[in-house]
């Protein structure tokens, strides 16, 4: 497909739309993150279909994108996700778009969307971190340097699918080498070693694949999507105003009731209730 256009200081989009017990453990560890990995999978499951016409729509946004035409190239961008075709290449250039038509609100939104898709998506998280900057309301600590900030860093970008892929893999390895130190008539020796280091390994895999794959789901965020908008201490206008949020904040969803709904900013200890038309849902 043929790329979007972005500004200068953006990155491009990318082109392609016994010793056996000590494992139950991190094989528990890998069951548990297969089953939470299945809710990923419904993400993907649309663009197994025929997406022909999704792609013809697509390079034509990319078109009126690089033509200048934000808004237009983003009503097609949307019509793609709602048609089932919203990977992150998509969402991505739905957030451009979205950013240069100037609304702040629903770029950050589409970014924070690609990368719950693909967090491994570095274009989409470089320019959520850029529009971030300019935001009214600033969240988040500032990026650890060093050995610290590379860690971290790393751990935002893996995919869960990678971490689950790589559990299996470690224990497949671990059987082997149980198996083989059973036939060889013992499991003294480096079986032993290697076996008690498999094991560690799956543990701790499997334990950050179940604990991304929670985040993912069980964790519900949503973004303000208007100019400005007031908290409350309870679910309507009669209540006390607490503060206000601006564009692009991201809410940890709470509670609901009615056309109210109880959220807590992210990153602070800042908690009330926003009328449910100022957000949307990750």
């Amino acid at each position: 497909m043929r790329r979007a256009t972005r500004p200068a200081s953006w990155r491009p989009l990318p082109s392609r739309v016994p010793v056996s017990s000590l494992a139950l453990p991190g094989f528990l560890s890998v069951v548990v993150a297969l089953v939470l990995l299945t809710g990923i999978e419904h993400v993907h499951a649309a663009e197994t279909t025929d997406g022909s016409s999704a792609g013809e729509a697509f390079r034509v946004a990319n078109t009126l994108y690089s033509e200048g035409e934000f808004a237009e190239a983003r009503l097609i961008y949307e019509g793609v996700v709602k048609g089932g075709f919203g990977d992150a290449d998509v969402l991505y250039n739905l957030g451009n778009a979205c950013y240069k038509s100037g609304d702040v609100g629903h770029a950050v939104l589409s970014y924070e969307r690609a990368l719950k898709v693909a967090p491994g998506h570095a274009d989409a998280r470089a320019n959520l971190e850029f529009v971030r900057g300019g935001l009214v309301d600033r969240q988040g600590r500032v990026p650890t340097r060093g050995i610290a900030g590379a860690v971290e860093q790393t751990w935002s970008e893996l995919d869960p699918a990678m971490l689950v892929a790589l559990a299996s893999i470690l224990y497949v390895l671990l059987i082997a080498v149980v198996i083989f130190g059973v036939v060889r008539g013992g499991m003294a020796g480096w079986p032993l070693r290697l076996s008690i280091a498999l094991v560690a390994l799956l543990v701790l895999v499997g334990t950050a694949a179940g604990t991304k794959i929670y985040r993912l789901h069980a964790v519900h965020e949503a973004i303000i999507v208007v100019r400005e908008t007031g908290a409350r201490t309870g679910p309507g206008e009669e209540f006390v105003l607490e503060f206000r949020l601006h564009e692009g904040t991201k809410v940890r969803l709470s509670e609901e009731r009615g056309s109210w709904t109880r959220v807590a900013v992210s990153g602070t200890d800042l908690e009330g209730w926003l009328p449910s038309e100022a957000l949307k849902a990750i």
